[in-house]
């Protein structure tokens, strides 16, 4: 287990924000945490990474949890290339590595012990962090995010919004975080840039990491996530797997909440006789489900 919420309660001018929040995160999971504005999702998220304190309950998180959190607005420096914000992560790293050529210089001319220690010293810290293989790291981890070496000298005032979200992500998985937290990572981009960020879903989900993803997308939802968290009103109102969540859709469409296309799909079937599971997930499951009225 990453992280267990239990009874957590936070207000703020004697309005109830989150009232005996309580769930559990466990190692490989894809959470979805849905609702309508207002229900409390990014608050809980700020209280996860440390940004926000909460009033009363318990907050356990493993030993050593590193989290990296997507934010929907990012803060990238603008006038910097891809590249360089990747080296942002490497700060420390550099500057060890750095300090280790002064002193390779200095040591042409000056052999005192005091230099000799530190050099092992730095030599020692640099190799434990595997830090000659940094510039490596980003070439492939840029790569994994749809970037291209001829891109890595762009500025990210040259970036498009979905670019930009990705340099983000690329920076957050150069930190190797056991636990991603995005929130609404697909806001503001077009149809293209939404492809692209589901894209690399599918390859973080294949890197076995634990996702926690706030959005009012539902088809993410039921495409990259296997359990789903609903607030409202600063409570938690449902939780469990997604096809169980789903499975009731006029609960969620009485909460402001969209369906997702294929739920949309099969209900407008059941409108026409057909009585199918609207818990139902994917084309494939669908076409066969259908196959098994017509011809069953």
């Amino acid at each position: 287990m990453l992280i267990e919420c239990s009874n957590i309660k936070k207000s703020f001018q004697g309005i109830d924000l989150l009232k005996d929040i309580s769930f559990k995160v466990d190692d490989h999971d894809k959470i979805a945490i849905i609702g309508v504005n207002g229900a409390g999702k990014t608050t809980i998220l700020n209280i996860l990474i440390g940004e926000e304190s909460y009033d009363s309950g318990d907050l356990f998180k493993s030993r050593d949890l590193n989290i990296g959190y997507l934010k929907q607005h990012h803060d990238l420096d603008m006038n910097k290339t891809i590249y360089e914000c990747a080296l942002e992560v490497f700060a420390s790293l550099i500057q060890i590595e750095n300090r280790m050529r002064e002193l390779e210089s200095m040591m042409s001319y000056d052999h005192s012990e005091q230099v000799m220690n530190e050099y092992d010293s730095l030599t020692q810290k640099f190799n434990e962090k595997d830090g000659f293989s940094y510039p490596s790291r980003i070439v492939g981890v840029l790569k994994g995010m749809g970037f291209v070496e001829e891109d890595f000298q762009k500025y990210v005032h040259e970036l498009s919004g979905g670019q930009k979200t990705r340099l983000c992500l690329a920076k957050l998985l150069l930190e190797e975080p056991k636990l991603l937290v995005l929130d609404e990572p697909t806001a503001g981009l077009d149809p293209q840039g939404i492809r692209e960020m589901m894209d690399l879903f599918k390859s973080i989900h294949q890197l076995g990491k634990t996702v926690i993803l706030v959005t009012h997308d539902m088809n993410h939802v039921l495409e990259y996530c296997n359990e789903v968290i609903v607030m409202n009103e600063g409570c938690v109102e449902r939780k469990g797997k997604v096809k169980d969540v789903f499975k009731d859709s006029d609960y969620l469409l009485n909460l402001g909440i969209d369906l997702p296309l294929i739920t949309n799909m099969i209900i407008d079937l059941n409108k026409k006789g057909f009585q199918l599971d609207t818990s139902i997930n994917n084309i494939d499951d669908l076409v066969e489900a259908l196959g098994g009225e017509l011809y069953g």
